[in-house]
Parts: C-alpha cells; sequence; structure tokens
C-alpha cells in the first residue's frame, strides 16, 4: 500500500532535520580541536601589510633621497640678423632633493618570493626644488633693436630666464651625474633591510 504524499514529506523533513542535528553535534565536538588550529594560520598578507607600514612610517628619507647642491647656470639667445644680439644668462645656487617617495608604495609592490617578502621600489623621481633667490645673478646683452621689440612685445628677458632655469638646473645634475640612480636607492635599501627583518621576523629583499 502506498504511503501518502503528506507522510512522505513529513519523513523527509524528519530525515532532514535528524542529519543537521548530527551535523551540528559533530561541529561542536571539533571545535576545541579546529581553535587552536585555526590560531597558528597566519593572517593573508600580514607580513607584506606590517612592511608597508614601517616603510611609510619609518624615517627612511636618508636611504632613499639625495640632497643635491649646485650652482646652475641657464642661458637664453634670441640673436636676429636683422635686430642684433639678444642674450642672457642667470646664475643661481639651487638645492633638490631626489629620491624615491616610500608613501607611495601600495600593496601590489609587496610580493612572496618563497620565504622572503620583496618589495618593489618606485623610480627615483624630483622630490624638492629651491633657488637661493639671494644668489641670482643677472646678465644680459641686447640691442637697442631689441630693446624696443622687446617693449612693444611685452617682453620679459629675465622671466624667460626664470622660466627656464628649473629645466637648466634638471638638465645640468643629469649630465653630471648626480641624481642617483635606482640600483643605487635598491642596494641603500638592501643594506637596511637587516633591521626591518628582525623587526618582522621575516626576509625582506628589495628589487
Amino acid at each position: 500500500m502506498e504511503t501518502p504524499k503528506p507522510l512522505r514529506r513529513a519523513r523527509g523533513r524528519a530525515a532532514k532535520s535528524a542529519l543537521l542535528l548530527l551535523a551540528a553535534c559533530a561541529l561542536l565536538a571539533a571545535l576545541p580541536r579546529l581553535r587552536p588550529a585555526a590560531a597558528t594560520l597566519p593572517a593573508p598578507r600580514d607580513a607584506e601589510r606590517r612592511i608597508l607600514d614601517i616603510l611609510r612610517r619609518e624615517d627612511l628619507r636618508f636611504l632613499v633621497t639625495d640632497r643635491i647642491a649646485a650652482q646652475v647656470v641657464a642661458e637664453s639667445d634670441r640673436n636676429s640678423p636683422l635686430l642684433g644680439r639678444r642674450e642672457g644668462q642667470l646664475v643661481a645656487r639651487t638645492t633638490m632633493h631626489y629620491g624615491v617617495d616610500l608613501a607611495k608604495l601600495a600593496e601590489k609592490d609587496v610580493s612572496r618570493d618563497g620565504p622572503a617578502v620583496v618589495v618593489a621600489v618606485p623610480e627615483p623621481e624630483e622630490l624638492d626644488f629651491a633657488v637661493d633667490l639671494n644668489s641670482m645673478r643677472y646678465s644680459t646683452r641686447r640691442s637697442g633693436l631689441h630693446v624696443a621689440a622687446d617693449w612693444i612685445l611685452d617682453r620679459d628677458q629675465r622671466a624667460e630666464l626664470r622660466a627656464r632655469f628649473h629645466d637648466a638646473a634638471r638638465a645640468y645634475l643629469r649630465e653630471e651625474r648626480l641624481l642617483p640612480a635606482r640600483d643605487e636607492i635598491v642596494a641603500r635599501l638592501n643594506a637596511a633591510a637587516g633591521a626591518i627583518a628582525r623587526t618582522l621576523g621575516v626576509e625582506v629583499r628589495f628589487r
């Protein structure tokens, strides 16, 4: 004789309830063993985040930034066969801070390589630039026709020299190889990586 559908559904629900009860009991019995094991699992990317915090927080600018002082010359030349000579020169002392801004490091720059944490160092850049205004010296030579043309066209030769001075300073420092290369900055950081490793208990490499 066939079991009525309502009764079959009632029995099915009872069986499911019994299975759920058994699973819950098994989970409760296993919890004391699972908790210690879970406590030993390392948090994902925990070391990487801690390294980022240290690099952003600690005073490491002396490792990754060079302060370069130099006397720079900017020149302009608009000599003309028709109007004659128009030459100018600006000389001044400058200071540039050049290196890596560690505050720009992101999580994507930190990765695992076996047991070590590897930090990809950004490209060096200009961080600050200043001109000693008291040291600025102008030297200009203009023909009478150029003096008149500058007055008519509202041109300021000294302003032109000031506008090109920053580019002239960067070009000079590059040509004289006074700006630190990326490899040099990476080497400095790797020389100091031991202190970070001792703090975190994990090997750190910069590249």
